[in-house]
């Protein structure tokens, strides 16, 4: 009789539940299909609508069948620089990256080439994941944004592009900083040297060179070179971005121009 009370209850409870799924995508009206039309410019401005909507899942779905459909129209290739914006505004940046390379590779000529070589890489970026795992994904945009500024310095995106560089910079910045702040706290200086030397070589003005600079400069105080610490110190400090060491690189770099010119007084100079 137990057993008998539990099927029943289980199977009301499988019922109530397909009934509630049923509601759902009732409500939400199903899976969106694209719209079947004769003409490419009617089916161009009903995927340009659900765009300027920000319904850019299915404006994805219309531009995608739009190409299929229309092969050969001549504004193909405004349909897939919309497909891939599409993705990219729904936050599906692998697939956005992808469709900005078929109209890289497939349209050339398009007056959307400049754009896509920019979102390619931006898409890239947004890919990375933060900065104490792997990089790949912010090497290779900073490749293609670096490409982008080669074959496109007039383009009105340039500015964009380099802020996202100068981001991108910040990231692989951080991710050396880690390392050598762990080894800085070991005192295995020489390991700490490596990626603080790599950031400041670089020289991308972010607040890890700036940081960079001030660990290094504390490096060469724990050598007994206070000239050298001192230059670090002042490089630092010109550095625009605010950082954390800021106000003891100030207190240290008047202490150790203390000791260099005690060092210039004993050795005569």
């Amino acid at each position: 009789m137990k057993n008998s009370r539990c099927r029943r209850g289980a199977a009301r409870a499988r019922v109530a539940t397909a009934a509630l799924a049923l509601i759902l995508v009732a409500s939400c009206g199903g899976p969106y299909t694209p719209k079947k039309m004769n003409l490419a410019s009617d089916k161009i401005a009903v995927a340009d609508r659900l765009f300027e909507k920000k319904a850019f899942g299915r404006s994805a779905i219309e531009y995608k069948d739009f190409l299929a459909t229309f092969a050969g129209d001549e504004r193909n290739d405004y349909a897939q620089f919309r497909l891939a914006e599409s993705y990219r505004l729904d936050g599906e940046y692998s697939l956005a990256e992808v469709e900005y390379q078929i109209l890289i590779n497939d349209y050339g000529y398009s007056e959307y080439v400049d754009d896509a070589f920019f979102l390619e890489g931006l898409c890239a970026f947004r890919q990375a994941p933060r900065a104490e795992r792997d990089q790949t994904k912010s090497y290779a945009a900073l490749d293609r944004l670096d490409r982008f500024l080669q074959l496109f310095p007039t383009s009105p995106r340039v500015a964009e592009a380099r802020a996202t560089i100068h981001d991108i910079h910040s990231r692989l910045g951080k991710k050396d900083f880690i390392s050598a702040k762990l080894y800085f706290s070991k005192r295995a200086y020489d390991a700490s040297l490596i990626y603080l030397n790599k950031i400041i070589d670089l020289d991308s003005g972010t607040v890890w060179t700036a940081r960079s600079l001030y660990y290094r400069a504390r490096i060469e105080e724990a050598r007994k070179n206070p000239a050298g610490a001192a230059g670090d110190y002042r490089t630092a400090l010109a550095v625009k971005e605010a950082f954390p060491e800021r106000q003891d690189a100030e207190k240290r770099l008047r202490l150790v121009d203390v000791q260099v010119g005690g060092a210039r007084k004993a050795d005569g100079g």
